[in-house]
């Protein structure tokens, strides 16, 4: 069963079946062709499945009632993180060897070569990213070639990098895709996803790690004067929309991560540009609103600029300009 929350870009997906024939078809929908075995002793199960799916991404919630035995054939158009809260899971691996998964373990699937995948009763909290998106982004981000992108491990590259990761996932689930007026906001939404995606790069072993030394060895220089100028205006008169590394590349003709930085050393940080032009169209938002609106108005006008938090913005709006939002509106 699916349903979509209402005017958004957001969709939640419910699913639940102790029925082999029934798991398997959903696996093939959202993941990967799977072939589910009768768990020795005649064990049965049951597998619930939560969603909350957005454009290139999604995120979920699954538990399993005793046990399932599959066969997986590559997950190769997402990579998707299983992070365990409970249970015990059991990989064997074509191109990765055996994995051994607990509680508080966090592993990406594997992208290539069918995998034997035995779970015992489990809740799992799984991220499931577009592999196009992420090979996109590593090379827009990073400089790494989208054809060259590919990862070299499915654990995390250490155990601070796992936290951060599990944080990224729970903040972007129940802070931004929990919360309804939030997901109304194509900013907020394209935010979410390259905060995932970014996260992802820097959690797992890949082509962009190993090439990073490379990359941290060379010095970034500013760009021309004439480059920063037409970036900032670019980035003022786009702030209302999405703002992503392509962006960046296509202004600037390097990738987005030395763009930003020589962006930086030319003293017009992309990511403080667009935060102050946000916040001015929060304003010009605020003053052509109805007031009678207050205070759905001021939360409704941060969400529309990327505000996630509308105390954060009610802070830093007040801090700015002298008077909180609500007096704005009211005049």
């Amino acid at each position: 069963m699916t349903e979509h929350l209402p005017r958004s870009a957001v969709a939640r997906i419910s699913f639940r079946s102790g029925t082999a024939a029934e798991v398997e078809r959903f696996a093939a929908e959202h993941y990967a062709a799977t072939s589910v075995r009768d768990v020795p002793g005649g064990r049965g199960f049951e597998l619930g499945h939560e969603t909350l799916a957005a454009p290139g991404f999604s995120l979920s919630e699954m538990w399993l009632s005793l046990g399932l035995d599959a066969l997986v054939d590559p997950v190769d158009e997402h990579y998707v993180v299983d992070h365990v809260r409970a249970g015990r899971m059991l990989w064997e691996t074509e191109a990765f060897g055996t994995l051994r998964l607990g509680p508080g373990d966090i592993a990406v699937m594997p992208p290539s070569g069918r995998f034997h995948d035995r779970v015992e009763e489990a809740d799992l909290d799984v991220a499931a990213l577009d592999a196009r998106i992420v090979a996109e982004l590593a090379e827009q981000v990073h400089g790494v070639p989208a054809e060259r992108f590919r990862l070299t491990g499915l654990l995390p590259v250490s155990p601070g990098h796992a936290r951060d990761w599990d944080r990224t996932v729970v903040h972007v689930r129940d802070r931004l895709l929990g919360n309804p007026m939030l997901v109304e906001s194509p900013i907020l939404l394209d935010a979410a996803l390259r905060m995932l995606v970014g996260a992802f790069l820097v959690t797992f072993p890949s082509t962009v790690l190993t090439d990073a030394a490379r990359r941290n060895r060379t010095s970034v220089a500013a760009p021309p004067a004439r480059v920063t100028r037409e970036t900032v205006e670019y980035l003022r008169t786009h702030a209302g929309s999405p703002v992503g590394p392509l962006d960046l590349v296509r202004m600037t003709g390097v990738p987005a991560r030395d763009a930003a930085a020589g962006l930086r050393r030319a003293g017009a940080d992309p990511a403080a540009v667009l935060w102050r032009s946000r916040l001015d169209g929060a304003r010009r938002d605020l003053v052509a609103g109805d007031p009678v609106l207050i205070p759905d108005l001021v939360d409704r006008v941060a969400a529309r600029w990327g505000f996630a938090r509308p105390d954060r913005f009610r802070i830093t709006y007040t801090r700015e300009y002298g008077e909180t939002p609500e007096r704005t509106a009211r005049r």
